[in-house]
């Protein structure tokens, strides 16, 4: 068994460089004859005729152009570049790979970011013109899609959260209904964040109960009640970053201090993550 030992310095800032090398690299679209090669290699393998390949912009027109779609298998590649960042690192400290495997297996990623298939035909989009990433290498954009295709078809992510073009683009469109009726815990954060805090509790006529300077956490904290939602809530402030979040607390709370106390018991039941 080989013996564990962590990363040198060098091969840490090694994994930086070979991540940013391919996320960079997830825009550059290959020629088609590189495309075509990759799929015909994995046709090569499972011993079958090489099928008909058909290139489209986006994920949408594939699914367009597919005829029969329930018939056929349906793969995202395009994440799958994690696996040929650290099999690329395994290379660089040593670990010996199979290398058609291995060249396989890349050029599949580098040429297939999403695909419809049977074994006679192959639906294969182009890669996106367009990723846009937070600091933590999530896929994240404010101001528009996260990731978006040729044609104009994309994706809509807030710190790798899935939403919707109103979430994004017109956040203060929302309504009341659509934010207390959203089931998914992250999406209603991020909704309630994106319409504001303060339009929010203004509209479920929140009432001020508490508030505090928490030098512990270096937060100011003001503790709410909305009679008509039946949520007591304690909105929390970062002063250095301004940002916002809220928890709900039981309703009986009164005070921060209660409502810090209920949280760091180990069984709070947020609806409202301040994550």
């Amino acid at each position: 068994m080989t013996e564990k030992r962590d990363f040198t310095p060098e091969e840490e800032a090694k994994i930086i460089e070979i991540r940013d090398r391919h996320i960079a690299n997830q825009t550059v679209q290959p020629p088609d004859e590189e495309v075509y090669a990759a799929i015909n290699r994995v046709w090569d393998i499972m011993e079958l005729p090489h099928p008909t390949i058909h290139i489209l912009p986006s994920p949408k027109a594939c699914k367009e152009a597919c005829p029969d779609l329930a018939n056929y298998s349906k793969y995202w590649f395009l994440w799958y570049c994690s696996y040929v960042v650290m099999y690329e690192f395994a290379e660089y400290i040593g670990l010996e790979m199979d290398q058609e495997k291995l060249k396989t297996f890349k050029m599949w990623n580098n040429c297939c970011p999403f695909v419809i298939f049977n074994e006679d035909t192959v639906f294969v989009t182009k890669k996106p013109v367009e990723i846009h990433l937070n600091d933590r290498q999530q896929l994240h954009n404010e101001n528009g899609m996260s990731v978006k295709f040729e044609d104009g078809v994309g994706l809509y992510t807030i710190n790798n959260v899935d939403v919707d073009e109103q979430i994004v683009m017109r956040p203060e469109t929302q309504t009341i209904e659509q934010i207390n009726e959203e089931q998914n815990e992250e999406v209603k954060r991020i909704r309630i964040e994106r319409f504001g805090w303060s339009k929010y509790l203004d509209a479920i006529e929140a009432t001020l109960l508490h508030k505090r300077s928490n030098k512990i956490e270096r937060t100011k904290e003001f503790l709410f009640r909305s009679e008509k939602d039946n949520m007591t809530a304690l909105l929390c402030i970062c002063p250095s970053t301004r940002k916002e979040f809220v928890l709900e607390v039981p309703p009986e709370t009164k005070t921060c201090e209660e409502a810090q106390d209920w949280l760091s018991s180990g069984i709070a039941k947020n609806i409202i993550s301040a994550s």
